[in-house]
């Protein structure tokens, strides 16, 4: 069984939100938009208040009354799912659906099942006494139903089950209040099934080191650990032991009971007659303490506690117990499956160890078949895989209400054809190549507008020439992708828009003079019309070069425009190359960027194409 959906509404800043989830999901957006909300209302829906009482002040400020309500639809429901949630989930039923609502300080649990109307009516009575009655009045009101005579509500409740099991096609999908769903101490029907685990950013590893069942430790001993044999052991000691205390009360302690038993009823004779009083010694158990596990840390001769090591080593130390956890867990039956939900993944983690993090949950789910869901709220784009975009949540804050309000896009495959069919192959869409080796793709899904180039030296251009102007573009949302070729663009811009990042396409048109007497590749024509018909703007074969609202177009390339254009950038790049610091002739990277950084004059193409990133940047979020 696994998560499904999630719908949460008026919990904290999160009015009304609508998460579908994958095997992993990417829960990504601004800081304070909402994203460990979503986890955190999961951890309430699961495990309740145990991280803190919910208030008036977590409701949502739109809210028209005083409710917080979390609804999880379950689904790949397994045969030993359906025996145990019964009615819950009968044959037929491809998911489940539960919601968990607080209300004015009360705190209540309900299922969608499939149940009889008239049973329902009944069950939902003040008493037992109340319900029984009703059940009673049913019976004689329709006999053809055939419910028997009982004493009590449950022997009528039990009647009730096993006539609905046999009448299925009699029955309609109902609500059904239960706590019995999570029980006291989250030990209910639910949390057999599904063990969900929220690891916060502020968790700290000291207090999940502790042998207890809540703790990640305690669970990994409770399905690591087989406690059965050394609990046999156990027993026998303690029933030697008390053998042993038994003989010593009949040695020391039987013969003085025995006479102050007969003096006592001697005494006692002389008030009464037949009666006799017997002192005998009572062997007291001791309660047997459940052995318990500590956790310490050896660095080199030093023993200490997980206390005293640092934050990275704490989380690293969390990171692990999660994935042994997720390896050694023998789930009750066989069919107990376990939801990590973890708040900012690459907190106090170097680089190296972020994205050893980010590959262990990948392969914890590819090998848990099925039964491990991963989810995780992050700023890291290590964490974000491009050829599984299908995996990514992107949050944003709508704006221009009274009150704060979060939306979502997600994107899926048939989304992706659609933006881009007659414009790019479907099989070029379905292999991924794109998404798969575009190496910063995944950076650019944290931006506000990436700006589209083919290659690095685009990007370094680019990126010099903005510095050279003073413009800190990733501290106004802009990024620059390189694309990696000309034929990706469309598909890293449909990718990018589709997740509500806006693109700025700079592309070469290749059919420039500078092209020889050779004439014109008809490829690059061909490319070209594609481009500008997807862009939605007038198609034409060779178009001149421009910096429009969305793109920029170098009639012939980059490299000809800056040394028609910009005589200075070549007499730079010039320069560098005899300095012999490393700068080298012919397209190299480095020398590029420190030509566009320390030239004389300024292009004006140039200057345009930043100044319409930047604009568009200025432009509002826009809304799904």
């Amino acid at each position: 069984m696994k998560i499904k959906r999630v719908r949460i509404e008026n919990f904290c800043c999160l009015r009304s939100l609508d998460v579908s989830f994958d095997s992993i999901t990417s829960l990504i957006g601004p800081t304070g938009v909402g994203k460990s909300t979503v986890l955190r209302a999961l951890d309430w829906f699961f495990n309740g208040e145990k991280g803190g009482s919910l208030g008036e002040e977590d409701v949502h400020s739109a809210a028209e009354t005083k409710r917080i309500r979390v609804e999880v639809e379950f689904d790949g429901l397994t045969a030993s799912d359906r025996a145990a949630l019964g009615h819950y989930a009968p044959d037929g039923l491809e998911t489940l659906s539960i919601w968990r609502t607080w209300e004015n300080g009360e705190d209540r649990i309900t299922g969608k099942a499939l149940a009889y109307p008239p049973f329902e009516r009944i069950r939902e009575g003040a008493g037992s006494r109340e319900k029984t009655a009703a059940y009673k009045a049913l019976r004689e009101q329709d006999p053809a139903l055939g419910l028997p005579a009982v004493r009590g509500w449950d022997a009528a409740e039990a009647e009730m089950r096993s006539w609905e099991a046999r009448n299925r096609d009699r029955l309609t999908e109902a609500e059904v209040e239960g706590t019995h769903f999570f029980g006291f101490a989250g030990q209910g029907l639910l949390g057999k099934l599904i063990d969900f685990v929220f690891i916060s950013a502020d968790l700290r590893a000291y207090e999940e080191t502790d042998d207890n069942k809540a703790s990640v430790v305690g669970r990994i001993l409770e399905h690591a650990v087989d406690r059965s044999e050394a609990e046999a052991h156990f027993t026998a000691i303690d029933e030697e032991a008390q053998a042993a205390r038994e003989k010593v009360h009949r040695e020391i302690y039987a013969p003085v009971l025995a006479r102050l038993s007969g003096a006592l009823s001697a005494e006692v004779g002389r008030f009464t007659v037949g009666r006799d009083v017997v002192v005998t010694p009572t062997a007291q158990v001791p309660k047997r303490a459940r052995t318990a596990f500590a956790v310490s840390i050896r660095d080199g001769a030093a023993l200490t506690p997980v206390r005293r090591q640092g934050h990275g080593f704490q989380r690293a130390l969390i990171i692990a117990a999660l994935t042994y956890l997720s390896e050694c867990r023998r789930p009750e039956s066989g069919t107990r499956s376990l939801c990590l939900a973890i708040e900012e993944p690459e907190l106090f983690q170097h680089p190296a160890q972020t994205r050893v993090f980010a590959q262990v949950l990948r392969s914890l789910v590819a090998t848990a078949g099925d039964r491990t869901q991963v989810m995780y709220a992050t700023h890291s784009p290590v964490f974000i895989d491009p050829s599984h975009y299908q995996q990514v949540r992107r949050l944003y804050r709508v704006t221009g209400g009274e009150h704060p309000d979060v939306g979502l896009r997600t994107l899926g495959e048939e989304q992706l054809r659609t933006a881009l069919d007659g414009h790019v192959d479907e099989r070029s869409i379905a292999r991924r190549g794109t998404t798969r080796y575009v190496k910063d793709l995944a950076e650019a899904l944290f931006s506000d507008v990436a700006v589209l180039v083919e290659g690095v030296t685009d990007e370094a251009v680019l990126l010099a020439f903005a510095e050279r102007q003073g413009r800190n573009l990733g501290a106004e949302g802009i990024c620059v992708l390189s694309t990696e070729g000309k034929n990706n663009m469309m598909l890293c811009h449909a990718i990018l828009t589709g997740f509500g990042v806006r693109c700025y396409l700079v592309f070469d048109a290749d059919t420039g003079p500078q092209r020889g007497q050779g004439g014109v590749n008809p490829q690059h024509e061909a490319e070209n019309m594609r481009i500008l018909g997807y862009l939605g703007v007038p198609v034409v074969p060779r178009p001149a070069t421009a910096s429009e609202t969305e793109y920029t177009v170098f009639e012939d390339d980059l490299e000809t425009c800056l040394r028609d254009e910009w005589p200075a950038w070549s007499a730079r790049c010039r320069e560098l190359t005899k300095l012999e610091a490393g700068y080298v002739a012919g397209k190299h990277v480095p020398t590029y960027a420190e030509a566009a950084r320390t030239a004389d004059g300024e292009p004006k193409l140039l200057h345009a194409l930043l100044e319409n990133v930047r604009a568009m940047a200025g432009q509002p979020t826009p809304r799904a």
